[in-house]
């Protein structure tokens, strides 16, 4: 029985993980939370030889800082990530569309939309602070560069794109498509997986892959229970309020 016991172990040591469609689901803002899960789901992806990475996006927007970590973790994965815009009625807008982006394969349902880039400061309670000239210009520029810096290495639309952040310019799933900032509309999981399978693409190194997206089972990850109260509490409206019962609680 020990040695069966250690046979068993063994052949599960060299026997390599099944190939998968990892999920990760995003329907909220876009924060330091929102950045720990996509980059555990993404490393867990690896670590299991993955087939792809399945982000199911719908984001108001968020942080630039978290962003940016975001977005880094997309472009280094050693899986190839697919950012799907859904249900329908969903959007990407602002921080939204940069992760969009940033995908291997970009894609949306019908009846969602993305855009709206230009970059905003938000005051206490999620109010729109007041910034000079100067500095909003910085901070535009800013973000402009960083969207040239990998939406032509993807082969899509930079000066498109760069519209949305500089005149906020918004777009339907048809409107990206037509303009090169998606590569796929698909009504359903599904239909995206089919439509993907087979494809050859290049990596953001300059890697080439293929693919393998029939039959793969999806493997959905979820956040922790940190991440659950954590994505509570950062919550903008949440995090007022508990600030608003602190300074009452003071007065």
């Amino acid at each position: 029985m020990r040695r069966l016991f250690l046979l068993l172990i063994a052949v599960s040591l060299v026997l390599p993980a099944v190939a998968q469609v990892v999920r990760i689901k995003v329907d909220d803002t876009i924060q330091p939370v929102s950045a720990e899960y996509i980059q555990r789901g993404i490393n867990f992806a690896a670590d299991q030889h993955a087939a792809v990475v399945l982000i199911e996006l719908r984001t108001p927007g968020g942080l630039v800082t978290s962003t940016r970590e975001i977005i880094h973790d997309i472009l280094t994965s050693p899986v190839p990530v697919i950012i799907y815009v859904t249900p329908t009625g969903a959007n990407a807008a602002s921080a939204g569309f940069y992760i969009l982006e940033s995908a291997d394969i970009a894609a949306m349902t019908p009846g969602t939309n993305t855009g709206s880039a230009h970059p905003v400061s938000m005051g206490p309670g999620g109010a729109v602070a007041k910034e000079d000239d100067t500095m909003k210009m910085k901070v535009e520029n800013d973000l402009a560069a960083f969207l040239r810096s990998y939406v032509p290495k993807r082969g899509r639309n930079a000066s498109v794109a760069e519209s949305a952040v500089r005149e906020s310019k918004a777009f339907s799933d048809q409107e990206a498509l037509k303009l090169n900032l998606i590569e796929i509309v698909a009504k359903d999981e599904q239909d995206l997986l089919a439509q993907v399978n087979g494809r050859t693409i290049r990596r953001f190194d300059g890697r080439t892959a293929v693919l393998k997206t029939a039959g793969q089972p999806i493997t959905d990850y979820n956040r922790s229970l940190k991440e659950q109260i954590l994505g509570f509490l950062v919550d903008h409206n949440v995090a007022f309020l508990i600030l608003a019962i602190g300074a009452i609680s003071l007065y």
